[in-house]
């Protein structure tokens, strides 16, 4: 076995074989090596046959330097402990010839798989992968807990969609969500794929998530999601589900044609038989569901003399590949919550995933913090309503390969 950089094409034809994260995908491989010259692919060879792969993105660092980095790699037999050693002590050379400073890699590695509320149902024995890994002198960073700016969320939330109907993954879902869905859909909610002309119809959602969870982008959001679809042009989607309140209006309409003839039906039968209680329990339904049926045509009236004809609710971007569907970035208009834009737009990308036989669909990062105190604990329970069970990761190893002008770099980000 030897280490070696890869080509394109065995790059490609290696990773088709194994399940991979989409930052490992050859869609990004090409992009960044055409616009940015950022990126390398190396490996390992046993004989012709490629044993393990790695995309690798570079970046500046203390002017003289650079930095490395593996997003969710290398792509490689964890357990083989041959092609881990071949593997890393020749990408200890290899970035040796580069100026590099310091490397960090996250592999794909599971550490445990929960359930939403956080209990432990699988556990995976990593401690003689960390052990080979810190004699390689790669340091385990421990396990974190929370977001950081600094590394990748090592706590993902996960729906196993594989060999399962549209029926059976609803069933799966709790109670409440089931009826979201099904108020998304009864109140019109459609959904459309946006295309990269309109990125900015998607970011203004995005910004109203931004402020109401306090986050932010280290770069800027608006390009990166521009870059993202430029990226990966055949794999990445921005969905946004929405409200013709034209179409809505008419629907309510035809509603209220539907009850009112009901609602007269009802009092012929009660002249008849004034004293049947069945009758009178259908008359006092029907004239509270009319009542309601004419709450919501003056709300939507309302809301089409104030907003527009189309209601912008809720907008994601998605990647996906042969493995996973990923739900990255999101936001909801909180004023229209009332359709359940983004219940109506994660079924959606559930069918979606269901329908092309692709077999997880990735809620994508939550904090690991399980505590009703957590910052994102109305997200956690958002995605446990659609039955999304927690995988949680081995996390981030640095090594550095110009110890004492790592120390320095530490000491001034410190």
């Amino acid at each position: 076995m030897h280490f070696t950089k890869l080509t394109e094409e065995e790059y490609a034809e290696f990773i088709t074989h194994l399940p991979v994260h989409y930052t490992q995908s050859s869609e990004q491989y090409n992009y960044r090596k055409q616009h940015k010259n950022d990126v390398h692919i190396v490996g390992v060879k046993d004989n012709d046959n490629v044993v393990a792969a790695c995309l690798l993105s570079e970046a500046r660092t203390m002017k003289i330097f650079k930095y490395f980095y593996s997003h969710k790699g290398p792509v490689l037999d964890y357990k083989n402990k041959d092609i881990v050693d071949c593997f890393f002590k020749g990408l200890n050379k290899y970035l040796k010839k580069h100026r590099t400073l310091f490397v960090l890699v996250d592999p794909y590695v599971l550490e445990t798989v929960r359930n939403a509320d956080g209990d432990i149902l699988r556990s995976f024995d990593n401690t003689e992968l960390i052990t080979q890994l810190n004699k390689l002198g790669y340091k385990h960073q421990g396990y974190s807990v929370g977001y950081s700016q600094k590394s990748q969320i090592r706590w993902l939330s996960v729906l196993n969609v594989e060999g399962k109907s549209e029926q059976e993954v609803l069933k799966e879902m709790d109670y409440q969500t089931r009826r979201n869905i099904k108020r998304a859909q009864e109140m019109n909610v459609e959904t459309k794929t946006l295309d990269i002309s309109e990125t900015e119809r998607f970011y203004k959602l995005y910004k109203k998530a931004e402020t109401r969870h306090n986050f932010k982008f280290k770069e800027d959001p608006h390009e990166f999601f521009k870059e993202t679809q430029k990226m990966y042009p055949e794999h990445s989607m921005l969905k946004l589900a929405y409200v013709d309140l034209n179409k809505y209006l008419q629907q309510l309409s035809q509603k209220s044609e539907q009850l009112n003839a009901e609602l007269k039906d009802i009092e012929y039968k009660l002249v008849d038989s004034p004293n049947s209680k069945k009758s009178k329990n259908k008359f006092e339904q029907l004239k509270q569901q009319v009542n309601s049926n004419n709450k919501k045509i003056t709300e939507a009236q309302q809301l089409m003399r104030e907003e527009g004809e189309i209601l912008d609710l809720a907008a994601a971007l998605y990647i996906y590949n042969k493995d996973e569907v990923y739900y990255l970035s999101s936001g909801s208009d909180p004023k229209f919550y009332q359709f359940n834009g983004a219940y109506g737009l994660q079924w959606d990308m559930i069918k979606f995933t269901i329908a092309n036989h692709i077999p997880r669909y990735n809620f994508y990062g939550i904090t690991g913090d399980f505590s009703e105190e957590a910052d994102d604990y109305g997200v956690q329970q958002f995605k446990k309503g659609f039955n999304a069970h927690v995988e949680e990761y081995i996390g981030d190893f640095i090594k550095p390969i110009h110890p004492l002008f790592y120390k320095i770099y530490q000491f001034i980000n410190k």
